[in-house]
């Protein structure tokens, strides 16, 4: 049973996606305040921990520069973000997964050490972030104890992240509804307002 004395976190930034509404361009990759969301996201998780990866499906050479490692899917055809959560359980160091997507470029280091804290008064279980009602289940924490849960349910066929930490036991980082370091940035207006 993990305790919040040994709890160590690494830290894994999701690029690892097909782009399909922003007509194929990397979204990691994608110009936020002058460089790359990646770029910037990856600098806020080394505030937090000396182990940041990327899942990442292409463009190696240039994530490699932002993160002490990267992880890839093992099925081709981009199949989901589930998929680089897997692989970076599989690669995780630290006794827990942090987790945050690159189309949320307003994530900060303070969001993500409260999301932290609460993980570590439940460390045995995954931490979500729900803002109002609305859930974003790539923003959270998952032990690494649950790596055997996770390859058993995609070997089963899930696919959905929220689907699977909602049938775990799970604890909550509730947040106003119209909390803007969540802004999810999807389509290529969202991204040219900040370019």
């Amino acid at each position: 049973m993990a305790t919040a004395n040994t709890i160590r976190f690494s830290a894994l930034l999701l690029a690892g996606g097909q782009g399909s509404r922003l007509a194929g361009k990397d979204k990691g990759l994608m110009p936020w305040r002058g460089q790359p969301v990646a770029a910037g996201l990856s600098a806020t998780l080394g505030q937090l921990t000396d182990d940041v990866m990327i899942s990442c499906n292409r463009n190696e050479a240039i994530y490699r520069q932002w993160s002490d490692r990267l992880v890839a899917d093992d099925a081709p055809d981009y199949p989901g973000p589930l998929a680089g959560m897997l692989a970076g359980l599989r690669a995780c160091r630290g006794t827990h997964l942090l987790t945050v997507p690159c189309d949320m470029p307003l994530v900060d280091a303070d969001l993500l050490k409260c999301l932290l804290i609460q993980a570590q008064e439940q460390p045995d279980i995954p931490c979500l972030v729900r803002a109002g009602e609305q859930w974003h289940p790539l923003l959270t924490v998952i032990p690494r104890t649950l790596l055997p849960a996770l390859q058993s349910a995609w070997e089963d066929g899930q696919r959905s992240p929220l689907r699977w930490l909602l049938r775990q036991p799970h604890a909550v980082l509730q947040l106003p509804a119209e909390e803007p370091r969540l802004h999810n940035a999807n389509t290529l207006a969202d991204w040219s307002v900040h370019s």
